[in-house]
């Protein structure tokens, strides 16, 4: 029996051998094609035309040489002012603008923005930079037409980092993020995708770093029943960094994409806005 053990501790040491390049084969996918994992966007025919009851005007934000990000600016009669929303990793604004109509009925312009890629915009992401980039200039665009402090950012999940860091920049009347996450490479490496080490994650979107800059009101909803986003280690754990600041809405029974059908989130917006 002794004369088959070598034979055995080679099979064993080819075995580890494949796993582990199979891993770093992985890994390397991973890292280089981590935008198909990380973003799911949907991408439109440039002659799409979109149909909503609300009134409308389409626009294109220049944020690059040659790159524009298309955006859809909701109009009410008589506006308190303008929400800048930044959306999720997935769709695109013909189906975000489906959303309009709960903060129109609070008397606020809306303004959805699909990301490079998505929907009807062109261009690609190579690192957070670039995201974090375009949306300031998306806010900078929001200037040009209304006051700043008229100017509320809201952002759902991946838009939450984005929203926060944009108010962390500037000074709008209020931050409202909806299933934030307190770090985009933590909620990756650590919670969503564990096996993935965080070095594979280019995308750095650290929400606790900017909302510790914020200066105005901030206001968290999150779904109790998110299981992508976990709320204790995400948006409890965000408030826990300003509680003076921060309010934290916890929304009954609702998941991740389920946060914005409730009554007790219209109900809050209501008061809210």
């Amino acid at each position: 029996m002794n004369l088959n053990v070598p034979k055995l501790f080679r099979r064993t040491l080819r075995v580890i051998a494949v796993l582990a390049t199979l891993h770093v084969v992985i890994l390397a996918v991973l890292y280089f094609k981590q935008e198909h994992f990380f973003f799911n966007p949907k991408v439109l025919d440039k002659n799409y035309v979109f149909e909503f009851e609300a009134p409308f005007e389409e626009l294109n934000i220049n944020v690059d040489d040659g790159i524009s990000l298309n955006a859809l600016l909701f109009k009410t009669e008589a506006p308190k002012g303008l929400i800048v929303y930044y959306h999720g990793n997935a769709g695109a604004i013909h189906d975000w603008g489906k959303r309009a109509p709960l903060y129109l009925e609070n008397n606020y312009d809306i303004l959805f923005v699909d990301y490079r890629g998505y929907g009807k915009s062109n261009g690609k992401y190579s690192n957070s930079k670039q995201l974090l980039d375009d949306a300031q200039k998306v806010y900078a665009f929001a200037k040009t037409r209304y006051k700043e402090e008229q100017i509320i950012v809201l952002g759902f999940s991946l838009g939450s980092g984005l929203a926060t860091y944009v108010a962390s920049k500037n000074n709008p009347k209020m931050l409202i993020i909806n299933a934030p996450y307190y770090s985009w490479k933590t909620l990756i490496s650590e919670q969503i995708a564990p096996p993935i080490p965080a070095f594979i994650v280019k995308y750095d979107i650290p929400t606790h770093t900017y909302i510790k800059n914020v200066t105005c009101p901030i206001k968290i909803f999150h779904g109790s029943r998110d299981f992508l986003v976990d709320v204790e280690e995400n948006s409890k754990k965000l408030q826990a960094l300003a509680p003076e600041n921060i309010e934290l809405t916890i929304i009954h029974d609702a998941g991740h994409n389920g946060i914005h059908i409730t009554k007790q989130y219209y109900d809050a917006l209501k008061e809210l806005l």
